[in-house]
């Protein structure tokens, strides 16, 4: 799975944030679909969708008047004194403080009292405050260039019910009565994400100098241009009213992790004065473009696929930050039969430019609970390796090693998918016309992995798909050529399958894009322990060689000046005496 995720992640490291696809989940549906919301147990739903690959949270949030916080939990948790819970099943009842409601709770299985709330089950303290507690934890064990991603999270702000009729709608509020200050939901999360946000302040400030932001950095973070609007003055400054950063530039370069944004915000709401909070949170839209899709039986994507054939550049009107309609989940399927279904949607929805967006609780069982289904709903989002790959590398690096399953190819036979092969084998290669994102030519003739940077038409390069849109960009067009190149129905894999930029020539299951002869950037990594291990091993074994040769010549040396002096042997062992 990680080699899976790293690729895409890689590959894509230089295309703005907004065109890279990333799987979605709403913690609603995924951590509270069974209404039971308990601190411990939904800090375990959040530490398994971050650790299986999800990058965008829709988090549902709800202010209580009483308690003037913010929690996950639809019904405001009444502040209960005197309660003494003595089991799970063991119930007690107190009168809650506020406004003298009844409540009933109960001791859950790592201690804290679980309230009854109507239809909802809660404790206390699951507030914003607890997903950040997480999210820095994950931030920091996570921190090196093989280990790290960008989070996104969509703040949807509701009014909680009241204790007392917790299964109705929540009264107006007004006035007083509204969160301001530090109370609002966005200046919590970022103050408490300070070390790792990346801010509407920070982006206004880049856009405005491309020369002293996005452009002062090392080559391989410098975002792909031909993705925004580039403005010049006459000082040969640049800026741009639409860029985004690349992943790159601010996971390693600004070493921040993670944006937030506001979604939906019900109409109790909208008086809350948000502007205090425009340098840390993003306003709804920003990071959202919502695209409602259909689906045919086989699961492609029948309406608004971003894909259209003919195109060589991003148009102005291309569809940023955009996100699936929610994945309808069929009925009447097993378990196998659904997840099958839901994969084939995914693959075609990752396919067309859009991030899957996940809104509901599979088979009523929370990510914390069963967290394969949502690990291969996650998986299904990726757009580039076919299901099984790649292979492992049969051999380690080295020049004199064969390269085995060390190259990437596009395998048509799987829908444009990517397989590891041979690199000695002689395929053509996928050449990019320029610096389009989807514009491609094949090579001029079939070669081997190594001497294909040469074999590309003029005007083109050796390339690699960056994204999941892309690479349909070419999948699409290498179905249009001749039979005489391409033949899906030929027994001569040459006519079927086609090399694109991707190796792990370097060092087994690292791959990389640039030639042959492009190098790991993992490689000085202490979690990459493979490269750093023979390498150890095989200075060890110089270091032993040296140390026995020296001792035997040492000792020869010895031997010729001391030939002549006594010797006595001591229990088998030959000792030299010292002379008398």
């Amino acid at each position: 799975m990680n080699i899976l995720i790293q690729s895409e992640r890689d590959v894509a490291g230089q295309i703005p944030l907004n065109y890279v696809t990333n799987p979605a989940v709403s913690l609603s549906a995924a951590c509270f679909g069974n209404r039971i919301y308990d601190l411990e147990d939904a800090a375990k739903c959040f530490s398994n969708l971050l650790a299986i690959g999800y990058r965008r949270f829709a988090v549902d949030l709800y202010w209580s008047v009483n308690r003037r916080t913010w929690s996950f939990c639809p019904v405001s948790v009444p502040v209960v004194s005197g309660v003494t819970v003595t089991s799970e099943t063991s119930t007690t009842t107190a009168t809650a403080s506020s406004d003298s409601a009844t409540v009933t709770g109960y001791a859950d299985s790592h201690g804290h009292t679980l309230y009854e709330l109507g239809s909802y089950k809660c404790t206390d303290g699951l507030d914003p405050y607890a997903l950040a507690e997480v999210l820095v934890g994950y931030f920091r064990d996570t921190n090196s260039r093989l280990t790290v991603y960008t989070t996104y999270l969509v703040l949807n702000l509701h009014v909680a019910a009241s204790d007392s009729t917790p299964d109705e709608l929540a009264s107006a509020i007004s006035g007083d009565q509204l969160p301001s200050g530090t109370e609002l939901a966005g200046s919590i999360l970022g103050m408490a994400l300070e070390d790792f946000i990346y801010s509407p302040a920070q982006l206004a400030s880049d856009r405005s100098n491309l020369n002293q932001s996005w452009y002062k950095v090392e080559q391989g973070y410098l975002p792909i241009t031909e993705y925004f609007t580039v403005h010049e003055n006459k000082a040969g400054e640049q800026s741009t009213p639409d860029g985004w950063p690349s992943s790159k530039y601010i996971q390693l370069a600004k070493r921040d992790r993670v944006l937030i944004e506001y979604g939906s915000i019900d109409s109790q709401l909208v008086k809350c004065n948000l502007s205090t909070e425009e340098n840390l949170v993003f306003p709804p839209g920003y990071l959202t473009s919502n695209v409602k899709i259909s689906a045919a039986t086989n699961g492609s994507v029948t309406s608004n696929c971003l894909y259209e054939s003919g195109l060589t550049r991003v148009p102005q009107t291309y569809s940023s930050w955009a996100i699936s309609s929610p994945l309808p989940v069929p009925d009447g399927l097993s378990t196998d039969e659904t997840m099958g279904s839901l994969s084939n949607f995914l693959s075609s929805i990752t396919a067309c430019g859009l991030s899957p967006m996940l809104n509901t609780t599979l088979f009523d069982q929370t990510a914390d609970q069963q967290v394969e289904y949502y690990r291969n709903v996650s998986l299904s989002s990726s757009w580039a390796w076919a299901v099984g790959q790649p292979h492992d590398a049969k051999y380690g690096g080295g020049d004199g090693d064969p390269k085995y399953d060390r190259c990437a190819v596009m395998d048509l036979t799987l829908n444009g998918r990517w397989r590891s092969t041979n690199c000695t084998e002689q395929r053509y290669g996928a050449c990019r016309i320029g610096n389009s994102p989807f514009s491609w030519v094949l090579s001029d003739t079939a070669e081997h992995f190594s001497n294909l940077s040469n074999t590309c038409p003029p005007g083109s390069s050796f390339a690699v798909p960056r994204t999941g849109l892309e690479n349909t960009h070419l999948y699409r067009h290498i179905l249009s050529l001749p039979e005489t190149k391409i033949d899906l129905s030929s027994t001569d894999p040459a006519l079927r399958e086609v090399f694109v930029d991707f190796n792990s020539i370097d060092v087994t299951s690292c791959w990389v894009s640039g030639g042959y002869k492009a190098r790991c950037p993992y490689a000085s990594d202490p979690q990459q322990l493979e490269r750093k291990t023979v390498l150890v091993a095989a200075i060890a074994g110089i270091i032993v060689l040296l140390i026995t040769a020296l001792t035997f010549f040492v000792k020869c040396n010895a031997n010729r000046r001391n030939s002549r002096r006594r010797r006595r042997v001591i229990e088998g062992w030959e000792y030299e005496g010292i002379p008398s």
